[in-house]
């Protein structure tokens, strides 16, 4: 059975461009603690600092600013943060698989993290971005020079693949190429598994709205060949009393 844990980023692009790739890393870091009916957790800063590879000083002006924006409310348990995160209705999945791998360094997976709502998904598998490195370094908040550069290293891998065309930005002038993610392998597949899952529960829905018309309609010739049937008996009475 294919392993769906994941973890819930809101898809908010607005809100994004006031946090860096890291903050939004740090953020799917702790909520991989969460428990999910309280959606609270407490993971201590060194677990976090553990897990992400980020300093200890940017872990906390993020879990601040995160808390600045209404991602998650902090209080005190004991010696230790309790985050208590807040509800929305779209987001971006983030396999545990994904999170944990050791090929894919922190600066690449926050890079992955922070563009993944701006890809097309329309290929199962992969995900396409048509915007040119400085329009990401904008939407993303991080720089020219790193884009580029975590962008070479995931091809390198094997991770990305860069499509080459004759387009140019009307502003820049430079050219518009599309990065072709390969999301699967980067154990990401658990968006097209929940794209499904929502798939076949939409399918349910009609099919169950269009049993309950059904039903209804079978109720109401019941009740009208009822009401028939009382009209005949009524008649029948009338006459064997005449």
């Amino acid at each position: 059975m294919e392993n769906k844990q994941h973890v819930q980023l809101p898809n908010n692009m607005t809100v994004h461009e006031e946090l860096t790739p890291k903050d939004l890393l740090i953020y799917v870091t702790i909520k991989k603690y969460m428990n999910k009916e309280t959606l609270s957790c407490y993971p201590s800063i060194a677990t976090i600092v553990e897990k992400t590879g980020i300093s200890k000083p940017t872990v906390l002006k993020a879990i601040n600013k995160l808390q600045d924006l209404a991602y998650l409310k902090i209080s005190k348990q004991g010696r230790s943060n309790l985050y208590t995160f807040s509800k929305y209705k779209n987001f971006e999945p983030f396999s545990y698989e994904f999170l944990e791998r050791s090929d894919v360094s922190t600066e690449e997976k926050s890079l992955i993290v922070s563009e993944q709502q701006y890809m097309f998904k329309d290929q199962e598998g992969f995900g396409k971005i048509t915007y040119t490195d400085l329009e990401l370094s904008k939407k993303i908040n991080m720089s020219y020079s790193s884009i580029v550069k975590h962008h070479k290293s995931l091809e390198k891998k094997g991770y990305l693949t860069t499509i080459k065309t004759s387009a140019k930005d009307s502003i820049t002038g430079l050219p518009i190429n599309e990065k072709i993610f390969h999301l699967n392998e980067l154990g990401q597949s658990i968006i097209w598994t929940l794209q499904k899952h929502e798939d076949d529960i939409q399918e349910l829905k009609e099919k169950t709205d269009t049993t309950s018309k059904d039903v209804d309609l079978l109720l109401k010739e019941i009740k009208r060949l009822n009401d028939r049937l009382d009209e005949v008996e009524n008649k029948q009475n009338y006459e064997i009393i005449l």
